[in-house]
């Protein structure tokens, strides 16, 4: 039997939807801590996922994947839609939206920060 190794995260209906595919899988459950680190990972997968989706289809799926990573995301760190809503909000407010559509070349601000790289998380 092949087997690939993901190693990673799965949502709860996975395991039985490999199984009636008649395939095997092997899962195990995590830890709180390890939950933790994991679900951060998530958001990230899923992320990569909305750059990768094939028409409007694949976006809406991709984005509704995403925004079931987050509000896992929110339930695990007790972020509530109120905080959300005034961190959207404060950096609206300090860094702007993207109703002028800019594109950043390049920049001598040798002190802008950028996160386009997964650098993880801390309480």
């Amino acid at each position: 039997m092949e087997k690939i190794y993901y190693n990673k995260l799965c949502r709860d209906k996975v395991p039985a939807i490999i199984a009636e595919k008649g395939f095997a899988c092997e899962v195990r459950t995590i830890d709180h801590d390890e939950y933790k680190r994991e679900i951060i990972r998530k958001v990230f997968e899923e992320a990569s996922g909305v750059s990768n989706h094939v028409g409007r289809d694949g976006l809406l799926k991709e984005l509704a994947d995403l925004l079931i990573t987050i509000d896992a995301v929110k339930a695990e760190y007790s972020i509530s839609e109120e905080e959300i809503q005034h961190a959207v909000n404060k950096s609206i407010a300090e860094k702007g939206a993207y109703t002028d559509k800019l594109y950043l070349a390049w920049s001598s601000d040798t002190d802008y920060s950028s996160h386009d790289q997964g650098k993880g998380f801390d309480d």
